[in-house]
């Protein structure tokens, strides 16, 4: 049985016109165009899943796509790492059913990333560049892997994480849900989380523009950051604090 608190936040930032985000707090799913102070819970359960997608900018229905996400996952409730794939593979069927519906929406797609308190494992997972940080001993540790061309030059030993974070191609994803035919494979990285009591689940909104020593703030004051510094993307984090 897990004990925790979780705390959520979104804002469209400073430059886009919308917000395409949206995250999952359990069973509660939040897509707002500008939150000024987190929702918190206090929750308990044996399988506890949280979440963070970011429709992909540039895309048609960026907003829906995200939406589609995270609200199969909610429905699918996966208890483990295979569960986990099989409720983000139907998610992008969920994307294709829709632009087939609507042509208008062809090609719309979303990044993921969560993290879920299973019944035999606490595990992370994401796909494309929303990422997952685990916290411990004034240390932020991320615990994903970007879908992302920079992320292969960083692998490969060709750039730093920090010339990653200003690299001109950062935002060219390898990997993502995407709702076209042409799509349907797709790469997810999923693995423990051993050792950790906090996390913090976020778009790329958040994490290009704060370091990782401020991810101990709490969500409000990683989101004034983020905005102090641009506020470029949208920006979306959940924090979770088991007890």
């Amino acid at each position: 049985m897990y004990r925790l608190s979780a705390c959520g936040i979104t804002h469209r930032g400073k430059v886009r016109t919308k917000n395409e985000d949206a995250l999952l707090l359990g069973d509660t799913l939040m897509q707002e165009e500008v939150m000024t102070s987190p929702v918190c819970v206090q929750m308990e359960g044996k399988s506890l899943l949280f979440a963070v997608a970011d429709g992909l900018g540039g895309h048609a229905c960026g907003e829906m796509a995200s939406l589609i996400t995270l609200k199969t996952l909610m429905e699918e409730k996966p208890e483990d790492a295979q569960s986990i794939n099989q409720a983000l593979h139907k998610a992008r069927d969920h994307l294709e059913a829709f632009a087939e519906k609507k042509p208008y929406a062809k090609g719309l797609g979303s990044a993921v990333a969560g993290l879920l308190l299973g019944k035999q494992d606490i595990l992370v997972f994401n796909v494309g560049d929303c990422r997952v940080y685990g916290l411990k001993e004034s240390k932020a540790d991320r615990l994903t892997l970007d879908h992302t061309e920079v992320e292969r030059l960083v692998r490969l030993g060709y750039i730093s994480d920090r010339e990653a974070k200003h690299h001109p191609n950062r935002h060219v994803l390898t990997s993502a849900l995407i709702g076209d035919a042409s799509f349907r494979e797709f790469e997810v990285f999923i693995k423990k989380a051993e050792g950790y009591k906090s996390f913090v689940i976020c778009s790329d909104g958040l994490w290009e523009l704060v370091e990782d020593d401020e991810l101990y703030l709490s969500p409000s004051e990683l989101l004034n950051i983020a905005l102090s510094r641009g506020g470029t993307d949208n920006i979306s984090l959940i924090r979770v604090d088991l007890a």
